[in-house]
């Protein structure tokens, strides 16, 4: 503030906007006591706590081209991440990276990829499901197409909790 207790240009406060609804607050958590157990702050089981990333199919592909195959563990991991995220479960090994490079793990890795994302599909009510068989079997022999089959479907899960956190109007 200024001395006359006007406001500059980077003080200026928003007016608020009469289509908000004014957030309630509660009391701030008391800190824990010694000797006092903590729990960690994990949204409840099947709590939907955000949105996976959209991603073009095909550019995806060409990524994982590219860089020859770097970026298929990157994308791996994060799916794999975003999906226990929504799901509310902890990621097993079957999720991780690293289960990419072990011959045959990683075909079972991708089955169960295809069952989180099932689920998650489930979960939110979507109509869409995931071929198991497709995206261990077939859709690697052709030409390393898992990528594009699994991102169309993370794409469409990603639309439907969209939808559903856009406000009525926009």
């Amino acid at each position: 503030m200024t001395e006359a207790n006007y406001p500059t240009g980077s003080e200026q406060m928003a007016a608020p906007r009469a289509d908000l609804r004014p957030a309630q607050i509660s009391d701030p958590p008391l800190s824990p006591q010694p000797g006092q157990a903590v729990a960690s702050a994990r949204p409840p089981i099947g709590a939907i706590s955000l949105i996976p990333r959209k991603q073009g199919a095909w550019g995806l592909w060409w990524l994982c081209v590219i860089t020859f195959s770097i970026y298929y563990f990157i994308w791996y991991d994060r799916i794999n991440s975003e999906l226990s995220a929504i799901l509310g479960q902890p990621r097993r090994a079957n999720s991780q990276w690293w289960n990419q490079i072990i011959p045959f793990w990683s075909l079972v890795g991708l089955g169960a990829t295809a069952k989180r994302l099932n689920a998650a599909h489930a979960l939110v009510g979507s109509p869409t499901r995931v071929g198991v068989f497709t995206s261990w079997f077939w859709a690697p022999g052709w030409f390393g197409s898992q990528t594009r089959y699994l991102q169309r479907r993370v794409n469409i899960l990603h639309d439907v909790l969209a939808s559903r956190t856009a406000r009525p109007g926009y």
